[in-house]
């Protein structure tokens, strides 16, 4: 499982959006809350002067105020963060703290100190996520109003499951979150229309073959849901499970996961078509970069499985690192 979650603040209350959350995963997992925040440098020139140290003390004691801070109401709900103060550029930093242990939780919101803006991440947020290759848990932040620090709750936590292991690796830590929640948790599968699939009018003689086809999928993806279900039931952890037929799988996780609908989405980074060299599959990166609701991804790939993108590869051999 995990041994800590790493929430990034810029002393924003967009991104404090990302606390009550993590509230919420460190009193279910019982584990250690990092803070950090990263100190800016000046300027993004790689040839720039030394800042200013009495600019920089000043930067630093106003970052470790804030951290004391927002530590000091945490610990009046129970929780003891560890904090942490960074220097340079704040995706770079992000990313190298996460990696230091590849039991980490990173718990971010989708907009920052920089403001909404009409994209669904900020920059910080996407290039974090995209490139850290660690678990994360993304909160949508589309209001900069400061709110009152409590224990997020989650009602509803929908798992979209896909038949394979790989989707399945995302249950014991639902099963936590549920029990901790007392919340239900909807196991989604989607059945692929084999109709619109194999372009099949209604006049085609093959159609009532096909349509048969399509049930016995069905019913098949029923009873593996089911016997899910079954296990979690088990469990005493209250599920409901739906089978979709869609044209396309994306756009109904996305009908069934949307605001109003789900407090919490848990999928694994891959799942039955995986590319094991991208970080994300299509699934959670359209969930990700479109979705409405808090989405929880769990990375079943160390940092080193995964190819680094070619800009990755130009930038390193740039800087002859």
């Amino acid at each position: 499982m995990f041994q800590r979650i790493v929430v990034p603040l810029d002393g924003s209350c967009l991104a404090e959006w990302a606390l009550p959350h993590a509230l919420n995963l460190v009193n279910a997992l019982g584990i250690q809350l990092v803070l950090i925040r990263v100190m800016q440098q000046s300027g993004n020139n790689h040839r720039q002067y030394p800042a200013d140290p009495i600019a920089c003390d000043a930067i630093q004691a106003e970052s470790r105020a804030y951290l004391d801070s927002v530590a000091s109401r945490l610990g009046a709900l129970g929780v003891h963060p560890e904090t942490r103060i960074l220097e340079g550029e704040p995706v770079d930093q992000i990313i190298n703290f996460v990696r230091q242990d590849g039991q980490t939780l990173l718990v971010m919101t989708s907009h920052g100190v920089g403001g909404i803006s009409h994209y669904m991440l900020g920059s910080v947020a996407h290039k974090s996520i995209l490139q850290a290759h660690v678990s994360f848990l993304l909160v949508r932040a589309f209001n900069d109003q400061c709110q009152v620090l409590q224990e997020y709750h989650y009602n509803r936590i929908t798992v979209p499951l896909d038949g394979s292991s790989r989707s399945e690796c995302v249950l014991p830590i639902v099963e936590l979150l549920s029990r901790h929640n007392d919340s239900t948790v909807d196991l989604v599968s989607i059945a692929p229309s084999l109709v619109h699939h194999y372009q099949i009018d209604k006049h085609d003689p093959r159609l009532a073959n096909v349509l048969e086809l399509q049930t016995e999928l069905k019913e098949k993806i029923d009873a593996y849901l089911e016997n899910i279900g079954d296990r979690l039931k088990n469990e005493s952890l209250h599920v409901q499970t739906q089978v979709r037929i869609a044209d396309s799988p994306m756009s109904a996780i996305w009908e069934a996961t949307r605001k109003g609908q789900s407090d919490l989405v848990v999928m694994a980074a891959h799942g039955r078509n995986c590319v094991n060299h991208w970080p994300l599959g299509a699934l959670p990166l359209n969930a990700l970069v479109y979705g409405e609701t808090p989405l929880l991804v769990l990375q079943d790939l160390e940092p080193h499985e995964i190819e680094p993108t070619f800009a990755e590869k130009a930038s390193t051999e740039a800087w002859g690192h």
